[in-house]
């Protein structure tokens, strides 16, 4: 009889102490295939190649310069570069979103912004050494209360009507992140209103909301991962002028507080749009009715498009972003459909108002028209919400001490006495409930 022969296991080497170990996740590699390195590094060895369409299972991400994948390979383990993987296009990329916030390029990200509300408040050196150890909840925490001292006064008292205009709690995440998170360090960002593109483009793109961007931009390269900013339900929603431009809307819940006497949760007054995702058929990860939690993928960015004096569609290939709108849905009367953008800013927690203020300074030219209009110099809280009716454009606007926009057009101020005027969301007194 011949003695069996047992087989050692084959043990992979163990995993840096910044990896994430993943469970059941299978990538397929995209057009143009992959190199496999020894290392999470593009300056490692190479060891091999994976062509397109390769399924290739992965047990952990890295961020570095790339989101790195490691994978079984012969020698023991090895790494490709996620970005030439469907990954960030996945599922699977669900089980990073809440690293990425903490990855070092992300994390040196929100330490310079916090750093700079510091120095604003004649912070010492050692103040701004401890800066550099913090990280978790103990940043959240700091990041909250310096970025909230520097928001307007009246952003923080339309807060204050949550409960009775129906509003989510404050966003808590970016709607989409650049894949590496190392991408944020030069995320163009372009804010809501009179911005500088509206200035320039409103004859092509934004005459039909008076010559203003009724959302927020975020220039990110195409198949960048979409994230709800909120616990909700995907609804259809139109928004965009051209119905052959792809996009998806969420409608957040109400704070958990608010419930059905069945103990389901209640939706809110509020839809997030999210716009201009040509690209990619394969990327679409949710459909209509579908319910999300907060930090979940639910599609990626891709390009506008744009119809022709002939009806020809194109894609604007040179213009990926993601346009990003936030909509009340009745003032508890009427419908408001999308003929009145607020301003997005509105929702999020003041410190990622702040990140987003930060990108904004990565752009190559002002957010905001510096001068020679009417208004001057404006600001991201400028305009806090409009009715893209009447039509007229706000640049033909002459100003009056009377009237400094057209009617129609809500200043932080005048937004927050129009939302005072709404009636409750909830009835029966629940809009009073903490």
């Amino acid at each position: 009889m011949v003695p069996r022969v047992r087989r050692a296991a084959v043990s992979l080497p163990a995993l840096p102490d910044s990896a994430i170990p993943l469970r059941d996740v299978t990538v397929t590699v995209r057009p143009g295939g992959t190199t496999v390195f020894a290392a999470p590094d593009s300056r490692a060895e190479a060891v091999g190649e994976l062509a397109t369409g390769t399924p290739q299972e992965v047990r952990a991400a890295l961020f570095g310069d790339y989101t790195w994948l490691s994978l079984p390979w012969a020698s023991g383990s090895a790494w490709i570069p996620g970005e030439d993987t469907d990954f960030a296009r996945s599922p699977a990329y669900n089980q990073v979103v809440a690293a990425w916030y903490e990855s070092s390029a992300v994390l040196a990200f929100r330490r310079a912004v916090a750093a700079d509300l510091l120095r604003l408040r004649g912070a010492d050196a050692e103040q701004l050494a401890r800066l550099e150890t913090l990280s978790g909840e103990a940043l959240r925490e700091l990041e909250e209360t310096l970025s909230r001292q520097t928001m307007p006064a009246a952003a923080l008292q339309i807060r204050e009507l949550a409960a009775r205009l129906g509003l989510p709690a404050p966003f808590e995440f970016l709607p989409v992140h650049p894949s590496p998170p190392a991408g944020i360090a030069t995320l163009e960002f372009q804010g809501f209103g009179p911005t500088t593109i509206a200035f320039e483009q409103w004859p092509f793109f934004y005459e039909g909301t008076r010559g203003m961007n009724p959302g927020v931009d975020f220039f990110v390269p195409e198949g960048s991962p979409l994230i709800a900013v909120a616990d909700g339900v995907i609804v259809d929603f139109r928004f965009l002028a051209h119905a052959q431009d792809r996009s998806l809307a969420l409608r957040p819940y109400l704070p958990d507080p608010y419930r059905a006497p069945d103990g389901s949760r209640v939706l809110s007054n509020v839809i997030v749009a999210y716009g201009h995702l040509t690209g990619d058929p394969m990327a679409e990860l949710v459909r209509i009715g579908d319910e999300v939690r907060a930090g979940q993928i639910i599609g990626t960015s891709g390009w506008p498009i744009y119809v022709d004096d002939e009806g020809d569609v194109l894609v604007q290939g040179n213009n990926a972003h993601l346009h990003l709108e936030v909509h009340l849905v009745t003032d508890g009367e009427r419908s408001f459909g999308s003929r009145q953008p607020c301003n997005p800013l509105l929702f999020w927690s003041p410190r990622l108002v702040a990140l987003q203020a930060r990108l904004a300074a990565n752009s190559a030219f002002p957010p905001y028209p510096p001068g020679g209009q009417p208004w001057g110099r404006l600001g991201f809280f400028t305009i806090g919400c409009f009715r893209t009716e009447p039509a007229d454009i706000v640049w033909y606007y002459e100003p009056s001490a009377e009237a400094q926009w057209p009617a129609g057009v809500y200043d932080l101020n005048a937004t927050l006495a129009h939302l005072q005027a709404f009636k409750p969301y909830l009835p029966g007194g629940s809009e009073d409930k903490e």
